[in-house]
């Protein structure tokens, strides 16, 4: 009986350890918030919230409306519930975190708590942050996504100067007569 407790403990524990590789293996490393008109990435942690995150953005993005809270961090519930990997970290301006598995704390200064590390903004100075998030300044909108967002893109206008080629969002020289999005003199733009 106890060996058959034994091998029935042993297969679970294997089971849990093979689908957990897996799934670990799927995790993509960089998270996208954008909030108006700017799109910043996120070097992720691994965990079980994180991971569960990036699983439901592989469907949608993720849009809410965070507001300030504490002078030093924008809150926003997701709408879903997450698991939960909390641990009692000191935060630093650019941290994300998952709170109570439902709401995603973005940090614009520091903090003590017990959260779920989600990751940090890349290459952000505490300022950027604070101006990034519109701190003290009201509600914003965040979308997360998996591909970064790109937003003001305006016509093109033939009468403008042409200082160069033209390159297609795959960064090749986009043929004449081509249609679509492409960079221009360093601006994005529809081409019709």
């Amino acid at each position: 009986m106890k060996v058959k407790l034994l091998v029935c403990l042993a297969a679970v524990v294997l089971c849990g350890c093979k689908k957990e590789n897996v799934t670990a293996q799927n995790i993509t490393e960089k998270l996208y918030v954008t909030i108006g008109e700017e799109t910043r990435s996120v070097t992720m942690e691994d965990n079980v919230g994180t991971r569960a995150l990036m699983a439901a953005l592989q469907t949608e993005n993720i849009t809410y409306v965070a507001h300030d809270y504490g002078n030093f961090e924008k809150v926003g519930a997701l709408g879903q519930s997450f698991p939960t990997a909390d641990n009692q970290v000191t935060t630093s301006a650019g941290d994300l975190v998952l709170y109570n598995g439902n709401s995603i704390c973005i940090f614009y200064s520091s903090n003590s708590w017990s959260y779920t590390r989600i990751g940090k903004l890349d290459n952000m100075s505490a300022d950027e942050v604070r101006q990034f998030v519109n701190a003290g300044g009201g509600d914003v909108t965040v979308t997360l996504s998996l591909q970064p967002i790109y937003t003001g893109i305006g016509e093109h206008s033939s009468d403008k100067p042409n200082h160069g080629p033209a390159y297609t969002i795959t960064g090749q020289i986009a043929p004449e007569g081509y249609k679509g999005i492409v960079i221009h003199d360093g601006k994005k733009r529809i081409q019709r």
